[in-house]
């Protein structure tokens, strides 16, 4: 780190991609930001994976926050610009026809511009690293073959703090939003629900998950930060259009109680979102698919004011070892 310079950085491994979500203020500053770090509930792309298979996928998403609101208004203030770039790899394993397993890993660069408004007077901090991770284990009540159109899954795992959450810059520590990871460990709950209309070649789902965050110590035992909780549904479906070619559209609400200081609930924190999410697909080859998707939030409720996302671009390729049995089932994506 180079003192003086108005871009600070914090380069971490230099490999794996860049990964998701978020940015903060100045230490003193009381707007503040609803970012938990990568979105790894809302990343749960595989809903079936057979016995003895094997699927994964590798997304690259870029969050554009820079949009700034009091509750359901937005405000005219381009002072700032915070961009967050996220890179997660997802695998599942089938450990048999109804019980699988998946790891998902994630590598975060996030970005604060200020000061927009003051021509040559703006300044950047930039962090980077290796973010949280995921454990989940799902159970499949009904899969869905060539002669059951329906699918129901739960599963249940746990959020693991690999990433750091004790950058600082200038012997100043970065706020809990500006760190790879959250430093907690989280319970996380999911659900997925589905059926093909065979007849119109397409697929209907229904993806619910909620996350209940735990408490890290940061710097020291008076330093104690709790993300709010966390609740994602996405509704949507997908479907071929022509030779390799496919569609999937989603509609995702998103909700986050406020999050805590100590005994102190942040007032600039929580709120609810309501997104639109869009995408094409192409079958490269019998194992191998590429997507990728725009996003744009429709309605946004916060409490007090925060930056919130603009838009949101992504794209995933997916890959599969066992094509000839169930293949790729999709439904879900931050």
């Amino acid at each position: 780190m180079s003192s003086g310079s108005p871009a600070i950085e914090f380069s971490g491994l230099a490999s794996l991609v860049i990964l998701l979500m978020s940015v903060y203020n100045p230490v003193l500053q009381a707007q503040t930001c609803s970012c938990a770090g990568a979105p790894l509930i809302s990343s749960q792309n595989f809903a079936t994976v057979p016995g003895g298979g094997f699927m994964g996928g590798l997304t690259w998403e870029y969050n554009n926050i820079s949009s700034l609101y009091s509750g359901a208004n937005e405000l005219n203030n381009r002072t700032q610009e915070r961009i967050t770039n996220t890179a997660l790899l997802e695998l599942s394993y089938g450990i048999s026809d109804r019980l699988s397993v998946t790891g998902t890993f994630t590598y975060i660069e996030k970005s604060r511009t200020t000061g927009l408004q003051t021509q040559g007077n703006s300044s950047t901090i930039t962090t980077s690293g290796i973010g949280d991770g995921m454990v989940m284990m799902k159970y499949h009540l009904i899969n869905q073959d060539l002669w059951n159109p329906y699918q129901f899954s739960l599963g249940v795992g746990a959020k693991i703090p690999f990433g750091t959450t004790s950058l600082e810059a200038n012997n100043v520590a970065l706020n809990a939003d500006m760190q790879p990871g959250t430093g907690a460990w989280d319970g996380v709950g999911w659900m997925f629900v589905s059926r093909a209309i065979r007849t119109l070649n397409m697929n209907v789902f229904l993806n619910g998950s909620y996350r209940y965050t735990g408490t890290a110590e940061r710097f020291n035992e008076s330093d104690n930060y709790t993300f709010g909780n966390e609740f994602v549904a996405i509704a949507g479906v997908s479907g071929a259009m022509w030779d390799r070619w496919s569609y999937d559209g989603q509609i995702k609400f998103r909700s986050t109680t406020r999050d805590q200081l100590n005994d102190f609930r942040l007032p600039n924190t929580g709120g609810e979102w309501l997104s639109v999410k869009t995408g094409v697909g192409y079958q490269v080859h019998d194992w191998v698919n590429l997507r990728v998707y725009g996003e744009l939030p429709v309605y946004q409720q916060l409490n007090g004011t925060q930056p919130t996302t603009s838009f949101v671009l992504s794209a995933s390729v997916f890959f599969s070892f066992s094509p000839n049995q169930n293949g790729f089932i999709y439904g879900t994506g931050e």
